[in-house]
């Protein structure tokens, strides 16, 4: 694991210019204002925005404060979304130092952030204390895929436990495009909420046992339909834990390239039907993957593309991230509403996305004001428009 340099984060931190445009100022050249999910959906305190947390974090590692659990309860509500990264003045990284300072302050007790690493440790997964029920979806194909080929399906805990529907929608898609594929046996979680939430070392025996199962099962290319697999896979092992992984592809970026190549052409999704796209913070602001999930959309004869106020760099999170949704669930959900009101605004019948954990929240926050507008993932869109 690539040590964390205490000095170094000390002087990152110390970048903090205290101007507050992390809270409420920023993007005034894109026509939109209200940067920080979080404080807007609290009682607005100075810590509930970046500024106030890295003053605590300053003070926690300085020693001014003492290192207990109720000092540190601000230094998890936050989504890591990212966006006071975007538009910092003091051009430094603040959502990254806000991680590592999880890691480095890992040793105070924090239940939330415990649980889950211990279920993922003993059950490879982060909702449930056993592994049975992660891989039921593949009984009900009507097909079994093997657990060795050259490309391998990388499903997810979110889709294989939460939304069956979208890991059973990928692995048909694959099928339905003629294309060979494993799913493993027994399937580690990606342990990207460890890694989020300070538990690094423990990510870092989590990421060793997940690159030996997909060596095992022979894969030259994984692919993964959650944006948090994504980005932990592609970016987070390598540079994190230094491990060498084989091609990691979104499956939005794979079918992309099957529609232009012409290799599989797509049948009318219906007529005049308005579709806007939510942007995953993980997929976006993190890997840049802004147009190829959009491309694939309106390559769907019939679909008109509408965006939200806040798109691509400038999104507004879904409030999932960060281990928010299991820190503190009802402010998650407060951040999916706004961000299906938001969808709501543009007249669209279908909120798109590429994340299952992304459709998991905005459906909390659809039903939070009782919206009828569709959440829907793209593969769950596509699957039966393969001519």
């Amino acid at each position: 694991m690539t040590e964390i340099d205490l000095d170094d984060l000390m002087e990152n931190l110390a970048q903090c210019r205290r101007c507050g445009i992390c809270r409420d100022a920023v993007y005034e050249d894109m026509g939109f204002d209200g940067i920080c999910p979080v404080w807007k959906n609290t009682a607005g305190f100075e810590t509930s925005f970046m500024r106030g947390k890295l003053m605590i974090a300053i003070a926690l590692l300085e020693g001014r404060l003492e290192k207990t659990s109720d000092n540190t309860e601000a230094l998890y509500a936050c989504s890591l979304c990212g966006n006071c990264t975007e538009i910092c003045a003091a051009e430094f990284d603040p959502k990254e130092s806000l991680e590592l300072v999880r890691a480095v302050l890992s040793d105070i007790p924090n239940e939330v952030r415990d649980t889950l690493a211990e279920r993922i440790l003993t059950t490879n997964n982060p909702y449930v204390t056993d592994k049975k029920g992660k891989r039921d979806w593949v009984a009900e194909l009507g097909f079994e895929p093997p657990t060795k080929a050259d490309t391998l399906y990388y499903f997810g805990c979110t889709a294989g436990m939460k939304l069956p529907e979208t890991a059973k929608a990928a692995a048909r898609l694959l099928k339905a495009a003629g294309i060979e594929f494993a799913v493993l046996e027994d399937e580690p979680c990606c342990g990207s909420v460890m890694i989020r939430t300070g538990r690094l070392q423990d990510a870092e025996e989590n990421a060793k046992k997940v690159l030996e199962s997909i060596q095992e099962s022979g894969a030259k290319t994984v692919l993964v339909s959650c944006a948090g697999c994504l980005k932990t896979l592609r970016k987070d092992y390598p540079e994190k834990f230094n491990l060498s992984m084989p091609k990691i592809v979104h499956f939005v970026e794979y079918f992309l390239e099957l529609v232009k190549s012409g290799k599989i052409k797509l049948k009318p999704l219906g007529k005049n039907v308005k579709i806007t796209y939510h942007d995953p913070c993980h997929m976006g602001r993190e890997l840049g993957i802004y147009e190829e999930p959009r491309d694939l959309l309106k390559a769907i004869p019939g679909v008109e593309l509408v965006e939200m106020e806040t798109n691509r760099r400038a999104a507004m999170c879904c409030g999932a991230g960060g281990g928010l949704r299991s820190y503190d669930p009802e402010l998650s959900k407060k951040i999916a509403a706004d961000r299906v009101r938001e969808a709501e605004e543009t007249g669209a019948e279908i909120i798109a996305n590429a994340c299952p954990f992304c459709e998991q929240n905005l459906e909390s926050g659809a039903k939070l004001i009782d919206s009828s507008i569709r959440v829907a993932d793209i593969v769950d869109l596509i699957v039966d428009l393969i001519e």
